[in-house]
């Protein structure tokens, strides 16, 4: 026994005990998937850090480019602080100046003309009003004349505007100051009416240039996403360091770039990883249980399922692990698979599942995700129609053209790629089909025999005439052959007609009988030309005899590997039916027979498949006999072998509905109408044509004698 064969031996029963836990194959697919992308987060790989010394030379494994994000964070710093603030002036703040200037003249005019005030409380009262001013600066403003103190109020006004005009920054109020004085000093304004101009003018100014720090910052941050970033690449066979070298800021970074720098243990990145895992899992068997109902309730769909899923991020890890390009992982695997092996839509389902997965291991690249979405995606599309293996390899190149796509269009919106990095990103995509189509054409058959299920390429396979048990069947047994072609005919007509799966009914037709290979001389269709033992042998051996090629055929579908599929076409085509000859003639001889003991074991049809194989099976043989097979005569005899049938309870394990049995049973007289159909008596040549030739010989004679 292979050890493929005991390891499908032991899954066999998964599906058949409905008490096996979900939650087990749940868990164990959860703690694998996590492990598998966690793998970078644990302990065990070499750490390196800055200053330390390197014990051996690192070489590149590989070209990559990358962009240095520290020289190319200076490079910004300094194109952002190139860039000079930007100040606003605020008209409020230059009109305040002005009226600043205007009200502290006004005073010293007020307070001037006051009357009863002596000398000292004029003072006192002008300083209240305008602080700038000094016991000696107060006295000076109010000694002087009108025509001075006017001339000094014009010129300290305009000069303050003029001042402000230009813009006083903050930082700049000395300066500013001393701007005022020196163009008080070039004024026309002397001695007294100078000193108090100076005092009034300087504490009117006022900052009134204001930072915009809004405008500055976009302006700083439109320097710095102008500069380019600095590329750098390292090209495949470089040495990065070399043994004995103390490591530097730039040996880390080519290190992190090519992967091969070690990490402590993420456990914030593994709780992470979890949460993600858990919840796709979560929702996949939501989905399961909700829209895929017959995967949910088989425990051997749902393994397939689970070793698929891990089988395809198993290998992104590869990829990943041994820093190749992550457009090769090939993501499209699993959706391939689950297409051909269950369903079409679950595999869809599957692709959006493992596009997250692959991302995931890819340390959370969108791109990659994207890609292996489009790929999966396209995969099942690909695959809709699948008749060979080689199919397979033209749904990878379909693959392969549609990554190429999804990465030119990802490489195009980001525009820190180099676009030679691009092209060569988009080959690998290329490359990334032809892989999948060469994993899925090894691995398919793989998964077919370990449980047990057979896609439409096996069919095919099966089907073929040059299959070894076949030829078996033509050589030893050809009256068995033939028999299953015409029933093969009859039961696909009849699977088309309502929906069931005619490839399989038509495969399995060609193997139901495969038993009779063993004893073929017992059964009329092979009895050309030799005697029939069962005239020799007792009605319960002769039942025995035929009972048992049922056995014997199973026992050969398990020498050549059959599908259990098809397997269960021998047993169930013949169900718990009554040898009814044999039976009679037991009764006929008065032996009192046990009905039991002429039936066959079943048991009894369990699929609409191998029950509508034993209608075609029965109805073929029973047409053969009719004296005049006309469509009448053949559409009661259909309806009396279904009506027996159905009567003897051999359709009631099966779901077969009534209104199926009505195109069942047209369809069979439609096919056996064509097989059997009168022919065109055509006359004795030798015996009508030869006469009228002798007469006219004669006649020709008569004539020459005359």
């Amino acid at each position: 026994m292979s050890l493929l064969s005991w390891v499908q031996g032991r899954l066999a029963p998964l599906s058949a005990l409905p008490w096996v836990p979900k939650s087990l194959i749940g868990l164990v697919t959860f703690l694998t998937l996590l492990l598998i992308a966690s793998l970078p987060y644990v302990p065990g790989r070499q750490l390196l850090r800055l200053g330390d010394v390197a014990k051996k030379d690192i070489e590149a494994p590989r070209t990559v480019d990358y962009i240095d994000q520290e020289q190319t964070a200076i490079r910004r710093r300094i194109a952002a602080s190139r860039v000079e603030p930007v100040y606003r002036e605020n008209p409020e703040v230059t009109a305040a100046a002005r009226t600043a200037v205007v009200a502290a003249f006004d005073a010293i005019a007020r307070v001037r003309a006051s009357v009863g005030l002596s000398e000292a409380e004029q003072v006192t009262r002008l300083r209240q009003q305008v602080k700038a001013l000094d016991p000696p600066l107060a006295a000076a403003a109010l000694s002087l004349e009108p025509e001075a103190l006017a001339q000094a109020r014009s010129v300290t006004l305009d000069v303050v505007e003029r001042v402000m005009g230009v813009g006083v920054r903050s930082g700049q109020m000395q300066e500013a100051r001393e701007q005022v004085r020196q163009m008080l000093r070039a004024s026309p304004l002397t001695g007294r009416a100078l000193a108090v101009a100076s005092a009034v003018g300087q504490d009117a100014l006022r900052a009134n240039f204001v930072l915009d720090r809004t405008f500055t910052q976009t302006l700083r941050r439109e320097a710095e996403e102008a500069v380019e970033p600095v590329r750098v690449r390292v090209l495949r066979g470089e040495i990065i360091v070399r043994r004995g070298d103390r490591i530097t800021e730039t040996h880390l970074r080519k290190l992190v770039a090519l992967g091969l720098l070690g990490a402590p243990v993420g456990w914030d990145i593994v709780l992470g990883t979890a949460v993600v895992i858990a919840v796709l899992l979560g929702l996949s068997g939501l989905y399961l249980r909700q829209y895929q109902p017959e995967i949910w309730q088989n425990n051997r769909y749902l393994l397939l399922w689970s070793l698929v899923v891990v089988f395809t991020v198993s290998l992104g890890r590869v990829i990943v692990s041994y820093r190749v390009n992550l457009n090769l992982i090939p993501a499209a695997v699993g959706p391939i698979l689950l297409s051909v092996l269950l369903r079409p839509r679950l595999a869809l389902f599957t692709a959006a599942v493992l596009s997250i997965l692959v991302g995931l291991i890819a340390t959370g690249d969108l791109r990659t995700a994207f890609v292996a979405f489009t790929g999966g995606v396209v995969g099942v599309h690909a695959i809709r129609r699948i008749s060979h293996r080689t199919d397979l390899i033209v749904a990878g190149m379909k693959v392969g053209a549609a990554t190429a796509v999804a990465v030119l269009a990802m490489g195009l919106l980001d525009r820190k790629e180099f676009y030679p990095t691009i092209l060569s990103d988009a080959a690998f995509g290329a490359g990334n089909g032809l892989l999948v189509g060469v994993i899925c054409i090894g691995i398919l058959p793989y998964l077919e025999n370990l449980f047990g299920l057979v896609t439409p390429i096996k069919l095919l396979e099966l089907s073929n005439p040059a299959h070894p048990l076949l030829r078996r069947l033509q050589l030893e047994a050809p009256g068995t052959y033939h028999h299953s072609v015409i029933v093969g005919n009859l039961a696909e007509a009849a699977a088309e007609a309502i929906g069931a799966d005619a490839l399989l009914v038509r495969v399995g037709t060609y193997y139901h009988d495969i038993g009779k290979i063993r004893r073929p001389v017992f059964f009329v269709e092979n009895q050309v030309g030799v005697d029939n033992p069962h005239e020799r042998m007792s009605p319960s051996l002769s039942a025995l005899t035929v009972a048992a090629h049922v056995r014997d055929g199973l026992e050969l579908a398990r020498e050549y590997g059959l599908p259990q599929v098809i397997a269960d076409f021998i047993p169930e085509h013949h169900g718990t039916m009554l040898m009814a000859y044999f039976y009679h003639q037991a009764m006929e001889r008065g032996d009192q027979p046990e009905p039991a003991a002429y039936r066959y074991e079943g048991p009894k049809p369990q699929t609409r498949e191998t029950a509508i194989v034993m209608l075609a099976d029965a109805v073929e043989a029973a047409v053969r006999t009719l004296p005049r097979p006309t469509p009448d005569r053949i559409y009661e005899a259909v309806r009396r072998i279904i009506h027996e049938r159905l009567q003897d309870g051999q359709l009631d394990e099966c779901d077969l509905m009534f209104r199926d049995l009505e195109k069942i049973a047209q369809a069979f007289t439609r096919i056996l109408t064509g097989i059997f159909h009168p022919r065109v008596e055509y006359p004795d040549l030798e015996r009508d044509v030869r006469p009228r030739r002798r007469e006219r010989i004669g006649r020709f004679r008569q004539a020459g004698a005359r």
